[in-house]
């Protein structure tokens, strides 16, 4: 088993980004790493070791793996494919900020993950053009403030948990100043694939936001489900 670290930044910063160093944990054949090498050039590997080493060795076909395994798959066109698959920037009202349904919005927070995930629907997303400044008097926040119909606003990014917990508290204020917000939610794949983001000061926000709080958690398989994340 590969150790998890206690810190969630220093896990963050030891995490795999070569393939080949991601096959030879995983003893895997040499023959994966010329089209690995070659999609990691458009989209890099990131992958935390925790995560690793809940993969099985000598399976290429592990499911963990095959989430974040660059593949020489993903350079060929496809028909009918786009780069926006989800209709994002269709959406998108002011700078990072997603109206699709009536009464939520989503902010985009980050371009950051813990995890590159080979299927992300974002990958292509213009993250410099689009991560709005979370400020006072922010277009965001000015167009939350002006919908009164807005009753929920959900965290996404990249993953809004690539924040610090100051950042989220400052966000989560400016957000409950506003009368018509009245839930959070947040989406994010960190307690899973970096169970030790989930620390005392995270828990310590989460308890005292005063918003309702949802978090719901990106999970693909249940070997994803272990330990570790119970721990």
């Amino acid at each position: 088993m590969i150790p998890r670290s206690a810190d969630w930044k220093n896990g963050l910063a030891a995490a795999v980004r070569d393939p080949a160093e991601l096959l030879a944990l995983l003893e895997l054949p040499r023959e994966l790493l010329p089209p690995a090498r070659e999609a990691d050039k458009s989209f890099p590997l990131r992958v935390p070791r925790g995560f690793v080493g809940q993969m099985e060795k000598g399976n290429p076909n592990d499911p963990l793996l095959r989430q974040v395994l660059p593949l020489g798959d993903e350079l060929q066109a496809v028909e009918n494919f786009i780069l926006d698959p989800v209709g994002d920037l269709e959406a998108s009202v002011t700078p990072g900020l997603l109206h699709k349904y009536h009464g939520r919005v989503l902010l985009v927070t980050t371009g950051a993950c813990a995890v590159h995930c080979r299927y992300c629907f974002r990958r292509h997303f213009p993250y410099g053009e689009e991560i709005p400044s979370l400020a006072n008097g922010s277009e965001a926040l000015d167009y939350i403030r002006a919908d009164e119909s807005i009753s929920e606003v959900i965290l996404s990014g990249g993953d809004p948990l690539m924040l610090d917990d100051t950042q989220l508290a400052a966000l989560s204020q400016q957000l409950s100043d506003i009368p018509h917000v009245q839930r959070l939610r947040i989406h994010t794949r960190l307690p899973v694939v970096l169970p030790e983001r989930v620390d005392s000061r995270l828990l310590k926000w989460l308890k005292n936001c005063p918003l309702q709080t949802v978090m719901v958690l990106h999970i693909n398989h249940p070997a994803e489900i272990s330990n570790g994340l119970a721990d």
